[in-house]
This record gives C-alpha cells, structure tokens and sequence, in this order.
C-alpha cells in the first residue's frame, strides 16, 4: 500500500475497511494528527515511539487538505474517534477478540466498557482501568496495569492517555502484554463512548474545524496547542511543497530504533523462555555471584542453553536495528531454538501443509507460538504485523 510523506512521518494511505482487515493480523495504530506532527519535529522520544507503530494513518482533515496541496493525497481521514467504534462492529462476531479500554478519568473507562458491550451484544470488552495522574512515571502502577490487562485475556488494547504519553507507554510496554495483538491509540475516544464529552457535529469534522470545536469546549487546556504550537506546522508543510522542508538530525538515529532497550531476563520471560519465578531466582542468584552474567546462572542451572540467553543478550538488539530482515528461521536457528535438521524439515513441509514458518515450528512442538510471536514482533515491529510473518518468498528461502 502506497504511504504518504507529511514532514517527517510516512502515513499509510489505507481506506478505513482497508485498515479493520489489516487488523486481523494483529499491529499497533497511531493516528497522525497535525498536533502530532508538532511534537515530532524536536521530540527523538516521540519519534522513536511512532516509529515502532505498524501503521500509521490519517487522524486531520487538515492532513488530508495538506496530502492534497502536496499532491499526493490521502485516501481517507481515519480518527481515533472513528476508528475504535469502526473496530468492535467490525469484529463484534469474532469471539478471539477481547478488548481493554485504559485511558480517562476515573469510572469513564468502565462506563465506556458497559456501553460498548451493550452495542455489540457480548462481553467484548474484558477491562477497563482509568489510571492516576502521572502514572506513566510510576513503574509500579504500569506493572499493574500489565498484569491487569495480562489477566484479562485482552488481545485488543485501546489507549487513551493523550499524545505522546499514549503511544510513548504502547511503546515502552507493548512486549510485556502477551496476548494483545492490536494496540490502539485513540485519545479522547474512551471519554466520547462513555458520553462523557460530545464530538464535533459531523460538519464540522468534515471541513476540518474539529480542532475549533474542542478549543471552545476545552479553552484552558487546548488553546496552546491550537493556536501556538501546532500553527508551524501549516509553514513546514508549505516548505515541503517548495522542498526546503528538512527532515531534524535525530530522525535517521532512531529510524530503526523502534523497539526499547530490555533487560536481559525481561525479553527471555517475553518470550515465553522462562517464568517470572525463574527470573526472579537468577536476579537472586546474581546478588550472590555478583561475578556470573544472567545467562551464565541460566546455563548452570540447566533452563536454557547459554547461547540463547547471549544471542538475547548481544545480538538480537544489533538485528533488529537492520533494515535488512532474514527469514525467521534464520533467527530461530541463530538462538539455538532449533538445528539444521528441524530447519530443513520444515522447509519441506511448508508447500504440504500451507502453513508458515513459525506456525509449522510450533506445531511440531518444537518452538512455542508465543517464542515466534516474539520474533516477529521484535524484528519487525514497525514493519509489519506481529502475527503476519513473513512473506511466501522468505518463507520458503534458505534459512
């Protein structure tokens, strides 16, 4: 699908259908928005969480009339605000999906749960959690709102926190949550199905003066960003057009920075190596053998052979910063998951069965879904969706 360039972000250019079908594969979402574009120019935190998003689309009237004065336009404008309730009636049948709502004030979320649940007619939505002012600076807090959206079974999450803490926390987080396969960042749109605010009537949204509406509802809050930070924008983009537009230094850092550094023992729990219990017993062991890496205790002690933990440890980071990709076998091989043999083995029984790589490894037993699952995540994260793997070509290349 073509993308399209505004300043410094690359936008899929996607139909709102388009997207809810992508979205059976699993993907985290940012919808573009100019307030977004803003904080984009001097933000390499920000930057580098966009940059870990599968797709990233439309959320601005504005944006559209922009893509269009660039020639190159966008299909269609898809806001957060669109997209969630777009999203459960598209899936409303689809018993594996299960959402989690997280983001508004206290009792909102949960009242957004009860009314979405209502229109779809069944428990689609498993959680729902209205976190403290600050939370995202409160390790404490966002463990727990891990283990509450781990507990739930959600393998669908909406955040509405606000930009950027919204898409800094799926970023900072998004490996920890096991069975979520679609990450939604959508803003005031849990506030909007709970009732508790209105959105702009239709017209307005359609001629692009939503960001008029909210500054009269929110005046205190918003007329900074309305009318002092997000007007440079309109001037970047008009440098764009006569190509004077330059991209900030700090974007090709990051570029393909896309996942956040990890400890060791965290990435190995991710995925699906070893238990909590078990990494908690080697952060122990370590305080008494301060001279042993973890994955030297790891290796003693029998749970997982010592270049595993050191193919974690040293190389997965530097491979997953490539923009080159190897097949998954590749990678399953290099971490001593599986031999030569099993490798070959499922080569040749891939054409037979129709199934891809990591789905024939884990069928066999050999490798757990939830270790492939890891790997397509965080290789290609940003990339492509978590669960699509990779393509027929690579699938059935050497590994």
């Amino acid at each position: 699908m073509k993308k399209v360039t505004l300043l410094n972000v690359q936008l899929d250019n996607f139909t709102k259908s388009e997207l809810l079908e992508e979205l059976r594969f699993g993907g985290v979402v940012f919808t573009t928005n100019v307030d977004h574009l803003s904080k984009l120019q001097d933000s390499p935190e920000f930057c580098r969480a966009y940059n870990s998003a599968t797709y990233r689309i439309c959320d601005s009237q504005i944006l559209i009339y922009a893509s269009q004065f660039l020639g190159v336009p966008i299909q269609e404008k898809i806001s957060g605000s669109d997209l969630l309730p777009a999203f459960y009636h598209y899936y409303k049948n689809d018993e594996n999906i299960k959402m989690f709502l997280l983001g508004s004030a206290g009792g909102i979320a949960d009242q957004a749960r009860k009314q979405i649940n209502a229109k779809v007619g069944r428990e689609m939505v498993v959680g729902a959690y209205s976190p403290s002012f600050g939370f995202e600076k409160n390790e404490e807090e966002c463990q727990y709102i891990v283990n509450l959206i781990n507990q739930s079974g959600a393998t669908a999450l909406a955040v509405g926190v606000g930009a950027p803490k919204q898409e800094k926390w799926i970023y900072q987080h998004k490996l920890q949550l096991k069975n979520v396969r679609v990450f939604l960042a959508v803003g005031a749109t849990i506030d909007f199905e709970a009732g508790y605010c209105k959105r702009s009537p239709k017209w307005m949204r359609e001629r692009g003066l939503e960001w008029f509406y909210r500054l009269l509802s929110e005046p205190r809050r918003l007329w900074k960003r309305y009318l002092i930070d997000d007007v440079p924008v309109c001037w970047l983009i008009l440098k764009q057009k006569l190509n004077f537009y330059r991209i900030p230094d700090y974007v090709g850092a990051v570029r393909h920075d896309h996942l956040p550094s990890m400890p060791i023992g965290q990435m190995l729990q991710g995925a699906g190596l070893l238990s909590q219990n078990q990494v908690e017993t080697i952060l122990l062991d370590q305080t008494k053998q301060r001279h042993l890496r973890f994955g030297e205790i790891l290796a003693q002690r029998g749970w997982l052979k010592q270049e595993t933990s050191d193919f974690f440890a040293e190389q997965l980071p530097k491979l997953a910063t490539k923009p080159q990709k190897q097949p998954i076998g590749y990678y399953l091989k290099s971490a001593a998951l599986l031999n030569e043999n099993q490798v070959s083995t499922i080569l040749k029984e891939q054409s037979q069965f129709g199934l891809r790589f990591g789905e024939m490894a884990a069928l066999k037993g050999w490798v757990k879904q939830e270790t492939v699952d890891f790997f397509l995540y965080y290789i290609f994260s940003g990339e492509q969706s978590p669960l699509r793997g990779l393509s027929r070509e690579q699938l059935t290349s050497s590994a």
